[in-house]
């Protein structure tokens, strides 16, 4: 009776211990050093009336040259162009190019800030959801004010950005990025080489 007693405890307990295994929460998510990613953006601002503005955009990032690359469509001039936009992180200059049907036209800026790669130190997990038709992993984040929120969800298997939703409560700013493709994995060199054509009649404000 006893070793029945004994036995039966013991099982509870290891039904406990692997119960519990199974309700761990996912190791912390992770940004990758070096990728490229198909971005779909909305984006809103509440105080100056600025509402659903909607993009699509590609994202490149490489560790080792220290930068960024976002091309999309943007409004210039007050005409819808193509963009490409470089992130000189070392030499702390942005280069903006924007192209026309026959025409290209080159900025250089001195870049003020970094562009934000996530950091997931201080996320919480706040458990599963369903995005895309796919089950996410949902992690959540706010600063100690909370006048800004986040909210990532990566994918279950690969782990790999699926969505992003970002709120800046003092600035009535939103933003959600869906992460429509993510590719991890070094670069090539040419994504991050202005054209020499295009380079030489840069217009460089950073000497002015």
């Amino acid at each position: 009776m006893k070793t029945a007693l004994l036995l039966i405890a013991l099982l509870g307990l290891t039904f406990a211990f692997h119960n519990n295994l199974l309700k761990a929460d996912p190791p912390k998510p992770t940004w990758p050093k070096d990728f490229s990613a198909s971005l779909d953006v909305q984006n809103w601002n509440t105080h100056e009336r600025i509402r659903n503005r909607h993009g699509f955009y590609r994202w490149f990032y490489s560790s080792a040259r220290n930068m960024d690359r976002i091309d999309g469509l943007v409004d210039f001039g007050g005409e819808l162009v193509v963009s490409n936009q470089f992130f000189d992180h070392a030499a702390k200059k942005h280069y903006a190019v924007f192209y026309q049907a026959d025409l290209a036209t080159c900025f250089i800026v001195h870049l003020n800030r970094t562009l934000p790669h996530p950091n997931f130190d201080n996320v919480r997990y706040a458990g599963k959801a369903v995005f895309d038709y796919e089950t996410v992993n949902h992690w959540f984040a706010e600063n100690r004010e909370r006048t800004h929120t986040i909210n990532y969800y990566d994918t279950e298997a690969e782990r790999l950005p699926a969505r992003m939703d970002w709120h800046d409560a003092q600035r009535g700013e939103t933003a959600i990025i869906k992460f429509r493709e993510f590719d991890e994995g070094t670069q090539g060199e040419h994504i991050f080489t202005i054209p020499e054509e295009v380079l030489r009649s840069c217009n460089d404000e950073t000497k002015a």
